[in-house]
């Protein structure tokens, strides 16, 4: 398997993201997965908020109170999530499209002073879009992620998920199959596409390198032309195996 990095100069929001693809002069070729940071889909698609335009609620402020936050940003947070499982100073854990996330995912980091960007408005529609667009100008067939990076419980430092996928099933069903010892393996799923997303956040860093798009050359993936959403890659809290005993906010 290869990777390729793709450094792309600073861009300000409300950018066309395909020319910006093309004009990297990357050549790509068949079966390829572009991996593309959300963040940077976000800044395309001007998904960012002034936050001197928000105006906060009386929920809001009292979580932020509570957990010592920015009521303003506590205002987006509730606006974005479709759960608020618990919080710590200065985040609230939530549930939105069913990814759990601090602060629903929006962030204050790269994108313009006094602005946060907020998640993709369709991160599947715009990876499909973009597949399609790669097959109508070079005849090629690739994969899309789009990736975020990501806290994972008990653990130091950030790892990554996918928040949309075009061109490939993102989970692998291994159930049925047999270990070494030849034991049956009974409830193992494979997480094809954050595993691929996870390679994209290494290449692309948390500061300032400049790099949200990365492409990974060879990875072993089924092809699919179906419709897909966060659906194909979730579970629900109620059954979630850290969440189903956790009293929700």
């Amino acid at each position: 398997m290869e990777i390729f990095p793709i450094k792309i100069p600073k861009k300000d929001e409300g950018f066309d993201l395909f020319r910006t693809i093309v004009e990297s002069k990357f050549q790509f070729l068949a079966d390829d997965i572009l991996v593309i940071s959300s963040k940077f889909v976000s800044m395309s698609e001007r998904s960012l908020i002034d936050l001197k335009n928000v105006k906060v609620s009386k929920r809001a402020r009292a979580l932020a109170l509570k957990f010592k936050m920015d009521e303003r940003i506590a205002q987006v947070t509730l606006q974005e999530s479709d759960y608020v499982v618990s919080g710590i100073p200065g985040f609230l854990l939530t549930i939105n499209d069913g990814m759990i996330a601090p602060n629903a995912g929006i962030d204050k980091s790269n994108c313009p002073q006094g602005k946060i960007v907020l998640y993709p408005k369709d991160s599947f529609k715009t990876a499909n879009e973009l597949r399609k667009k790669f097959l109508k100008k070079y005849g090629i067939k690739i994969g899309i992620v789009i990736s975020d990076s990501r806290l994972m419980p008990t653990r130091i430092g950030c790892t990554g998920i996918a928040i949309g996928v075009s061109g490939f099933d993102p989970v692998d069903d291994e159930r049925g199959k047999t270990d070494l010892y030849g034991k049956k393996l009974k409830v193992t799923f494979k997480a094809t596409a954050d595993c691929l997303a996870t390679i994209g956040v290494f290449m692309m860093g948390e500061s300032n390198e400049s790099i949200p798009l990365v492409v990974i050359r060879g990875a072993n993936v089924r092809e699919t032309k179906r419709s897909l959403s966060m659906k194909d890659m979730t579970v629900n809290p109620k059954i979630d195996i850290y969440l189903r005993n956790i009293p929700f906010l």
